[in-house]
């Protein structure tokens, strides 16, 4: 097609067609052929129209170009990089074995009442020492988002939890209760460890397609490192 000499591609319409029903543009039907076009040509005319009310000159809509354009270079780069350097087995393996601790040792299930004072927490403490059912204080209690559901956590490894809370349940006993509150950058947390398990760590397989992103992720990191170190980068002071 073609709007005001500009012309619409058929890559373009192929691009359209994947993003807006996943199809390719050789595998529409004429129905739908007709309609991805005819969106083209509407996105076209008011594109047109844009520019000559001078819109594209507006600060906020030649940034938001920019912004796009970048973002789309990006990915498009990532993903080159990572077709042209893959994940090898070998790499694979080195990330299982880093990650070994994570994916096996001690498990915790336990509850937690999150409140925001010491003294709150230690009011807490001794209705707890008095018998009364932690589920039903957690509920009318914590402040955190486990509240409604009786401050339950579920099951978890200790390093999944912020350092003071993790070394807390570490030292407890099962279906045991904090005899002190555990201050954390969250507020103050009495703790409830009801079960202990020991988690084997699975084989390579299982884990292979989240290892497979993590290494991904970090090769992307390392080649966006050496694209700064070599690259000259100047950062205004706030307010230039």
């Amino acid at each position: 097609a073609r709007v005001n000499d500009t012309p619409i591609l058929l890559s373009a319409l192929d691009l359209y067609a994947r993003s807006r029903i996943q199809k390719n543009a050789g595998d529409l039907t004429s129905s739908e052929r007709e309609t991805m076009l005819d969106e083209l040509i509407r996105i076209r005319l008011l594109a047109d129209a844009a520019e000559t009310a001078e819109l594209n000159n507006d600060s906020q809509i030649t940034a938001e170009l920019d912004i796009q354009r970048d973002q789309i270079l990006a990915r498009r780069m990532a993903s080159d990089y990572l077709e042209r350097n893959p994940v090898s087995e070998a790499e694979l393996r080195l990330a299982y074995d880093k990650n070994i601790d994570q994916l096996s040792g001690p498990q915790y299930k336990a509850r937690h009442i999150l409140v925001n004072s010491r003294e709150e927490a230690f009011t807490v403490i001794e209705e707890l020492n008095r018998g009364q059912n932690f589920e039903q204080l957690a509920i009318e209690h914590s402040t955190g988002p486990s509240g409604p559901n009786g401050g339950d956590l579920g099951w978890f490894a200790a390093e999944t939890m912020v350092a003071p809370f993790a070394a807390a349940v570490r030292a407890m006993e099962v279906e045991s209760h904090s005899l002190e509150p555990v201050e954390t950058q969250f507020g103050f947390h009495v703790i409830l460890l009801e079960d202990k398990r020991d988690q084997a760590a699975p084989g390579l397989d299982p884990v292979r397609a989240e290892l497979t992103q993590f290494v991904r992720q970090e090769k992307i990191e390392a080649f966006v490192s050496s694209l700064r170190a070599a690259a000259e980068i100047v950062i205004d002071p706030p307010g230039l």
